[in-house]
C-alpha cells in the first residue's frame, strides 16, 4: 500500500448523500500518474474454484490428488489446490488451517460450500485478529436494507450464514451473528473486485477487496485506469488529467454495454441507480451505444425517450426516432435486441463468412456502434487474429482487421477517454496490418521506398500509442507480457524504417540526376 503521506498528497476522502464516501482529487494529477497503490484485505474465489482453495489440513485426501500440489509452509502439509498455493501469496492463514484441521471430516464432505464462502470466511477471522482493519471494513457500504427480504438476501442465508452454523462459527439462535455474516455477503457484493489467478493460471475468476480503492465513484466515463499484478496488489492511474477537487471515478461495469444494461448490472450488482452524464444522454455521449435505424424514415436513430426511466424495455416505455418523432413501445425494442442476440449466440464463431454476413445483415438495424453489433465485431476480430497468426494471412482479411479494430477503437475513445487497456491491445493489432500490406506492396513493386516509409513509420505511431498505454500493466499479466513482445517488435520496425530512409536516400530524385551528371561527366 502507498504510505499515507503520498495518498494524502493525492487525493481526500469527502462525503455527500448521494455517493457516500469518494474521493476527490488533492492536487493536479498528470494522466498516467499512480493515485493509489494498495494490497487486498482478503482475497478469494469468486465461484467455486478448487485451483484457488487451499485446504492444507485435509490429510486424508487421497494420495493421488496430493503428488501435483505445493506444500503450505505454515502446516506442512499439501493443499487442495492446482495451480498455486495461495499461503505464498500470503492469503492463507494459520488460523484457517486450525479451523480446517478441527473437524476434518466434514470439511472434506463439504468442500464446494466451503469453497463458495472462503472470502467471508477471510473476512470473520480477519474481524477477529485485526480489529483495526475490521473497523475500516465495517464502515464500508454494505446496502443491507436495500438487500434485505430479495432473492439475493436469502441466497446468502442459505449459502452463506447457513454455512457458518454449519461450521460452528456462529450459534444457530444467535441473529446478530447472522446479520453480521449478511452484511459481511454485502460489503463483498457491492466493493470488491474481479481479479485473476497469477499467470492468468486457472479459468475461474478471483475477487478482493480494497479498503481504499473501493471508495472511488463510478461513472461510466470514469478517469482512472486500474492494474493488479500477481501478487494481487492493485494500482490506480489516472487515465486522463484530474484537476484539483475533481471526483475520482472508475466505471465499475462495461463501457461496451448499453445504458440499460449498464445500469441493470450497476443496480443488482451495486444496488444504486447510474444518474452520470453518459446514462442521461439518449446517444450516450455521441457513442450511439443504444441506438437503431428507425424502420420507418431509415435515417435517424431510435433512442429512450427519457433515460431517467428504470426499465428500459417496458412496454409503457417511449422510444423516439430523432429525425422523424416517430415513437415506439420498449417491448418491441427488447424483441428486437432478443432476436439479435440469439443470432449473435448461434452463429458459428469459426465461420467467418457467416459472421460478415450477420454483421452486414445487422448493420441494417442498428447503429454501427451498437452494443450487439460491437459485440459481434469482437468476435470477427477473434477469427481475423487467428488467421493472421497463418504462415501468409490473406490481403482482404487484413484490410477487415484494421478497418474492425479502427472501428472499435474510435468507440473507446468516447467511451474510455484517455488511457485504456482495451485501447491499447487494438493499436497494437492495428499496426500488423498497416506493415505487413506495406511491405508486401513494396515487394510487388506497387509503391515506391518513399511510401513504403510512410506506411511503416504509420505503423511505428501505432505501436508507440500501444505502449503508452500497455506499459503501465504488471510485467507478468498477459498485457504485460503482449507489451515486452510489442517492445520488441518496435525495436525491430525502427530498425526496418532506418533501412528504408537509407534506401530512399539512394533512391531519391536528387540522387538519381547526380548519378546521371556524373556519368555522363565520365563520358
Amino acid at each position: 500500500m502507498a504510505s499515507k503521506s503520498s495518498n494524502c498528497l493525492k487525493y481526500k476522502i469527502c462525503h455527500s448523500e448521494n455517493l457516500g464516501r469518494y474521493l476527490v482529487s488533492a492536487k493536479n494529477i498528470s494522466a498516467g500518474e499512480v493515485i493509489i497503490r494498495e494490497d487486498p484485505v482478503v482475497v478469494g474465489p469468486a465461484t467455486f474454484n478448487k485451483s484457488s482453495l487451499c485446504f492444507s489440513c485435509l490429510r486424508h485426501l487421497s494420495a493421488a490428488s496430493k503428488k501435483s500440489h505445493y506444500i503450505c509452509s505454515k502446516c506442512n502439509v499439501a493443499p487442495l489446490c492446482n495451480s498455486f498455493c495461495e499461503d505464498s501469496l500470503g492469503h492463507h492463514t494459520k488460523e484457517e488451517c486450525q479451523l480446517l484441521e478441527s473437524d476434518k471430516e466434514f470439511y472434506s464432505k463439504n468442500i464446494q460450500q466451503i469453497t463458495e464462502i472462503l472470502m467471508h470466511f477471510r473476512m470473520w477471522l480477519l474481524k477477529v485478529k485485526n480489529s483495526n482493519q475490521w473497523e475500516q471494513i465495517n464502515e464500508m457500504e454494505d446496502h443491507s436494507i436495500k438487500r434485505r427480504n430479495t432473492e439475493i438476501w436469502q441466497e446468502r442465508e442459505e449459502s452463506v450464514v447457513d454455512v457458518f452454523r454449519e461450521m460452528k462459527l456462529i450459534s444457530a439462535n444467535d441473529k446478530n451473528a447472522g446479520e453480521l455474516v449478511q452484511k459481511i455477503c454485502g460489503i463483498l457484493d457491492v466493493n470488491s473486485f474481479e481479479l485473476r489467478s497469477p499467470g492468468g493460471m486457472g479459468e475461474s475468476p478471483l475477487r478482493g477487496l480494497y479498503l481504499k480503492t473501493s471508495l472511488i465513484a463510478h461513472e461510466c466515463r470514469g478517469n482512472t485506469h486500474i492494474t493488479v499484478d500477481d501478487k494481487f496488489q492493485l494500482t490506480v492511474f489516472a487515465s486522463l488529467p484530474i484537476q484539483k477537487g475533481e471526483i475520482i471515478y472508475f466505471n465499475y461495469t462495461s463501457s461496451l454495454l448499453g445504458s440499460a444494461e449498464r445500469k441493470e448490472h450497476l443496480r443488482e450488482g451495486k444496488y444504486f441507480e447510474c444518474k452520470c452524464s453518459t446514462c442521461l444522454d439518449p446517444f450516450e455521449g455521441g457513442s450511439h451505444l443504444s441506438s437503431i435505424i428507425c424502420p420507418r424514415c431509415r435515417k435517424g436513430f431510435v433512442t429512450i425517450k427519457n433515460p431517467l426511466t428504470i426499465n428500459h424495455y417496458d412496454k409503457g416505455t417511449n422510444w423516439e426516432c430523432q429525425s422523424c418523432k416517430r415513437n415506439y413501445f420498449g417491448c418491441l425494442i427488447k424483441s428486437t435486441l432478443e432476436i439479435s442476440k440469439s443470432l449473435i449466440n448461434n452463429i458459428e464463431i469459426d465461420d467467418i463468412k457467416k459472421m460478415e454476413n450477420l454483421l452486414k445483415t445487422l448493420s441494417s438495424t442498428f447503429h454501427t456502434n451498437h452494443f450487439l453489433i460491437l459485440n459481434l465485431k469482437q468476435k470477427l476480430l477473434t477469427e481475423y487474429r487467428r488467421e493472421l497468426s497463418s504462415p501468409n494471412p490473406q490481403k482482404k482479411t487484413l484490410l477487415k482487421m484494421f478497418q474492425l479494430c479502427k472501428e472499435v477503437y474510435n468507440v473507446l475513445e468516447i467511451i474510455e477517454p484517455g488511457i485504456s487497456r482495451a485501447k491499447g491491445i487494438l493499436l497494437y493489432e492495428m499496426h500488423f496490418p498497416v506493415a505487413i500490406l506495406a511491405n508486401r506492396a513494396y515487394a510487388a513493386n506497387e509503391i515506391s521506398s518513399h511510401d513504403l516509409l510512410l506506411k511503416l513509420q504509420e505503423a511505428e505511431d501505432l505501436l508507440k500509442k500501444s505502449l503508452k498505454m500497455l506499459l503501465l500493466e504488471p510485467a507478468t499479466t498477459p498485457e504485460g507480457i503482449l507489451t515486452k513482445r510489442a517492445l520488441q517488435e518496435l525495436k525491430i520496425l525502427s530498425q526496418n524504417i532506418d533501412d528504408v530512409k537509407s534506401l530512399s536516400l539512394t533512391q531519391s530524385p536528387k540522387n538519381r540526376n547526380l548519378k546521371k551528371r556524373n556519368n555522363f561527366r565520365k563520358h
